[in-house]
């Protein structure tokens, strides 16, 4: 659980981290600006880190995931920083580059994705089952069930041999 919790919050402070370090200090953005591009940038590192977060998604069948946590990502990007900018927005001591002392925090552009993908990527982790086999399981034999009922039914082995060589009880 702790470590689901820590990769989490490592991989959406990377997501999240990424993005605002490449606004801020690649583009030169220092703040948001305004509502709307705060909520669209929120949105899109919640997203992001919903499909980056947990099961890959170029795993076997997890696109339906992925996709389902980018829809979850979106509004909880939204979600976050309409509360944080309602009822935790708190100013800037001035110690990050460019920006002046008294910014609020959700103003800027290097720390609120950083958050918003940090807590998004902490939630999906947690939620993450983690049910994949491990590396090096052996399944059971495959078998074959031959008739109509289940009471009736005939087993036949078929581990990995030419279906000539399988033999009927």
């Amino acid at each position: 659980m702790l470590k689901r919790l820590g990769l989490g919050l490592l991989k959406g402070l990377l997501i999240g981290g990424g993005v605002g370090a490449a606004l801020h200090f690649g583009l030169g953005w220092l703040t948001v600006g305004s509502a709307l591009f705060g909520y669209l940038l929120a949105m899109a590192t919640g997203a992001t880190a919903g499909v980056l977060a947990g099961k890959p998604p170029w795993k076997q069948s997890a696109w339906i995931e992925g996709v389902l946590k980018a829809v979850f990502g979106l509004g909880f990007g939204a979600l976050a920083f309409w509360v944080s900018s309602k009822w935790l927005a708190f100013g800037l001591p001035g110690m990050i580059p460019g920006l002046e002392a008294g910014t609020l925090w959700t103003e800027s552009t290097l720390l609120m994705p950083t958050v918003v993908s940090g807590l998004f990527g902490t939630l999906v982790e947690l939620d993450n089952t983690g049910d994949d086999e491990p590396k090096g399981a052996k399944r059971g034999p495959k078998v074959r069930v031959k008739g109509g009922s289940a009471e009736a039914a005939e087993v036949v082995e078929v581990a990995e041999r030419p279906a000539s060589k399988v033999k009927s009880r």
